[in-house]
């Protein structure tokens, strides 16, 4: 039942046993492909999820799509990674020491896997603070049956809750200027949006909506908040003021976009798209206009995030 609880606040979640049907693992899988629409001057690099192994690993590759290289590869899950402000490194979360997931953090040279929390729960959901010196994430470590937020520091030292309640925390991400968390709190299918101060004060409501809102992700300026939801029936992109106003739709299609990030100079939207077969990557104009696509496999892929500074490593 724990097991259950934690995996449907992980965004992979709504991909299914789609998932597992990869081929045979190896260090750079065939199939991947460039963005398509002709040349493309963004700088950066993004991480993502990808299935073509048979388990979830990670991947980063250039915005242009192209300098794909493979980040992890075992015999296990790894999910739900994010930048350090400064897009050395990763923190994301893995089943390797066997269990529910653990966070870890790993440099994109692959090189330095550090360990950061151990014990007999689910942690999940990483997002490091603007100044890369805290994370938060979401545990069912004294709950053991819904998620609730935690802060840290950036080596796991000094874990302290931040929410408290009868309903279920997760999704979260800092805004730009690192006081504030934005977070979805309900049910997989019927989260709200909710905006809560570091110090776990100021608690505000921001989306009040049929359906369910998720993965938040602030634009640099931190003035907008891009995400998630199925108030139209399916799973759309929408756009919204950092208070919950003004909220505006990205995306209307008969298939289902998720898990939104913004670009590092707020230009763009990174986002997964059930439109191709399977799940792939694609990317769309801060108004929602000129949608291209970004990473293409015979996997699937999902959880992107783009380096919130703009790397070319």
């Amino acid at each position: 039942m724990k097991r259950r609880q934690f995996s449907k606040h992980v965004a992979l979640a709504v991909l299914g046993a789609v998932f597992l049907g990869g081929c045979g693992s190896g260090v750079v899988q065939p199939g991947f492909g460039p963005i398509q629409g002709g040349t493309d001057t963004l700088s950066g690099r993004i991480v993502f999820v990808n299935t073509n192994s048979g388990r979830y690993q990670l991947y980063t590759v250039k915005a242009d799509g192209t300098g794909l290289a493979r980040l992890t590869n075992g015999n296990w899950h790894d999910y739900r990674p994010a930048f350090a402000p400064d897009g050395t490194k990763v923190v994301f979360v893995s089943t390797r020491a066997g269990g529910d997931g653990q966070l870890y953090t790993l440099n994109v040279s692959g090189t330095g896997l550090t360990r950061l929390t151990n014990g007999a729960w689910s942690d999940s959901g990483p997002a490091f603070s603007p100044d890369g010196s805290k994370i938060v994430f979401e545990s069912n470590r004294d709950t053991r049956g819904i998620t609730q937020l935690y802060l840290m520091n950036a080596d796991g030292s000094g874990v302290t809750r931040l929410t408290s309640g009868a309903e279920a925390d997760f999704n979260a991400a800092f805004s730009p200027d690192g006081k504030r968390i934005i977070f979805a709190r309900g049910g997989s299918e019927s989260a709200q949006l909710f905006s809560i101060s570091t110090n776990g004060t100021g608690l505000t409501r921001l989306t009040n909506s049929l359906g369910s809102n998720k993965n938040p992700s602030f634009s640099p300026d931190g003035k907008k908040i891009v995400f998630e939801s199925s108030r139209s029936g399916s799973y759309q992109l929408y756009i919204m003021d950092e208070n919950g106003t003004d909220v505006e739709r990205l995306t209307a299609n008969t298939w289902s976009d998720y898990n939104p990030s913004f670009s590092p100079d707020g230009k763009h939207i990174l986002y997964m798209s059930s439109r191709t077969t399977g799940f792939q990557l694609y990317r769309i104009d801060r108004d929602g206009n000129n949608s291209l696509l970004v990473v293409s496999t015979p996997g699937n892929s999902s959880d992107p995030r783009w380096a919130t500074a703009a790397t070319t490593l």
